[in-house]
């Protein structure tokens, strides 16, 4: 069970909420603001812990009483926490039942608490309902709001809250914690934490969907590429457009790392495996000029798709792009 002293590479957040509670000036609001998969939510729960806690032998929370346990498995009858599917609006619903339950006396713990995860997915009426718990809290009641895109709340939601920031961990911060977590080697582990720009929460989401699989399969694939004379009768493997996104960061990664390497800088490579496949040695043969033009063509790419061009045209003209 991860207490407040167990977060790892957000020292500053965890003193701020330390200093809070040691204070008893904890806020009536806060936002928790930062990257995805850095320890936002985890942190919540573990501040949560120390505040309702109901076995305190010293300062910090005890991990193990019924208060915790509730609190980490978020069945807690005076903890009310939203988390929307992926790409889901939070509705104006949600944020009624949140205000309703956050009036109500608490039933065992000090305050009532209502956290919500993606706030920024909140439609404009939502904002606006949650606005006035925001302007009138209830006695009794906390709200804690956690965001990776603070600038789509409104300036009167932010203006109200106290904010705790979270950062992107350092590599090796995320390495480790990648390589506890899942198992994988220190390489493969190397790869995901910077490859998730130092989010271990987002790096194991990426294992769990299979991006190493993906990348092992995307390395064969521009190795029949690199052999065929004519790539511009190829087509790509997929025309979805969040796979071709993905693909075509893979791909601008793989060339980075190709270029380092005949820059004679092997050890700043993002993948430290890729010198070993068919394809980094086809490559090496490039020009960096030539490798270059193509990290050029990738970024083009990318940003047109990002435009909303066609996903089948990029497809069609991605394999040629390689060569």
């Amino acid at each position: 069970m991860v207490l407040l002293r167990d977060i790892k590479g957000q020292d500053n957040a965890v003193r701020y909420l330390r200093g809070s509670l040691s204070a008893g000036r904890v806020a009536s609001s806060y936002l928790f603001f930062g990257p995805e998969g850095v320890g936002r939510a985890l942190t919540a729960k573990a501040f949560l812990m120390e505040l309702i806690c109901s076995d305190k032998t010293s300062a910090e929370a005890c991990g193990v009483c019924p208060s915790c346990r509730r609190i980490r498995a978020l069945d807690h009858p005076d903890l009310n926490w939203i988390k929307p599917e992926k790409n889901r609006k939070i509705k104006i619903e949600e944020v009624r039942r949140a205000r309703e339950a956050l009036s109500l006396k608490p039933y065992e713990a000090p305050v009532n608490v209502c956290v919500i995860e993606d706030a920024h997915m909140m439609t404009v009426e939502a904002s606006n309902a949650l606005l006035k718990i925001l302007e009138e809290p209830p006695a009794q009641s906390m709200l804690i709001l956690i965001s990776s895109k603070k600038e789509m709340l409104l300036p009167t939601v932010l203006s109200r809250c106290s904010e705790v920031r979270f950062r992107s961990l350092r590599t090796d911060e995320a390495r480790n914690m990648i390589m506890r977590e899942s198992g994988t080697d220190r390489d493969t582990a190397e790869f995901l934490a910077c490859f998730s720009q130092g989010s271990p929460g987002k790096a194991l989401e990426m294992i769990e969907e299979g991006l190493l699989d993906e990348k092992r399969e995307l390395a064969g694939i521009m190795g029949k590429i690199a052999k065929e004379d004519n790539a511009s009768c190829m087509n790509w493997n997929t025309d979805d457009r969040n796979s071709l996104l993905e693909d075509l960061e893979l791909l601008t990664m793989f060339f980075r790392d190709i270029a380092l390497g005949k820059e004679g800088l092997e050890e700043m490579a993002l993948d430290r495996g890729l010198g070993s496949t068919d394809m980094y040695g086809y490559y090496r043969g490039y020009s960096l000029e030539k490798i270059y033009d193509i990290v050029g063509k990738l970024t083009r790419l990318r940003r047109a798709l990002a435009g909303n061009v066609n996903p089948k045209l990029v497809a069609q003209v991605l394999p040629s792009a390689l060569k």
